[in-house]
């Protein structure tokens, strides 16, 4: 018999916000690219959770004039261990191809995009109402430099020595909140700084 899965996400908001979602819970806004398909955004690592809200809060629109102060919502995710399909792990992997063969005649009819995000938020989007599943991990990884890292590890491995060690985002998506079982607000303090820039020369 299956047991539960859990995990703990951190999602960037703004403080205005945070009391709605923590009587009412989040409410995700569609988007065709969405990396894991519909649903609400966590990260594994808090800085990430901060850094995103941080970029959005001057990039999107939407969020540019809110001026409130941004605050982290940690939770804690509790799950049915077959509602959960983990992409960071071989089984995890195995299951998605398993079930997306078993549905893929129906997508040779499907124009699907150049963006490998919106491929796959498709996808990801028809296997989970077809199997159920409500939690979907996903590690990323980035072969530039990020706003949030030291280091320009590309750079590194073409002119110093390759080492091909990336920077990586762990994200959580729920298509269905009911799987929070504690919400927590942390307010954002000095630790949360972005880190000075290591160059090799």
């Amino acid at each position: 018999m299956s047991g539960d899965f859990n995990i703990i996400g951190f999602h960037g908001t703004f403080e205005k916000h945070a009391q709605d979602i923590l009587e009412n819970g989040f409410h995700p806004e569609y988007r065709a690219n969405h990396w894991l398909g519909q649903g609400s955004y966590f990260y594994t690592d808090r800085k990430l959770a901060h850094w995103f809200i941080t970029k959005n809060a001057v990039t999107d629109h939407r969020k540019r004039g809110i001026g409130s102060n941004k605050v982290i919502i940690k939770v804690f995710i509790e799950e049915k261990e077959e509602l959960v399909l983990n992409l960071d792990s071989p089984d995890g992997v195995n299951t998605f191809y398993y079930h997306l063969n078993e549905i893929y005649p129906d997508f040779k009819h499907v124009k699907l995009s150049s963006d490998e995000h919106v491929n796959l938020c498709i996808v990801l989007d028809v296997l989970s109402e077809y199997l159920g599943w409500n939690v979907i991990i996903k590690t990323f990884e980035t072969d530039r430099k990020p706003s949030y890292g030291s280091v320009n590890t590309g750079w590194f491995d073409r002119n110093v020595f390759p080492l091909n060690v990336k920077y990586k985002e762990t994200q959580i998506c729920i298509r269905n909140d009911n799987c929070v079982k504690n919400k927590e607000i942390e307010y954002p303090d000095g630790d949360y700084a972005y880190p000075v820039n290591i160059r090799f020369s």
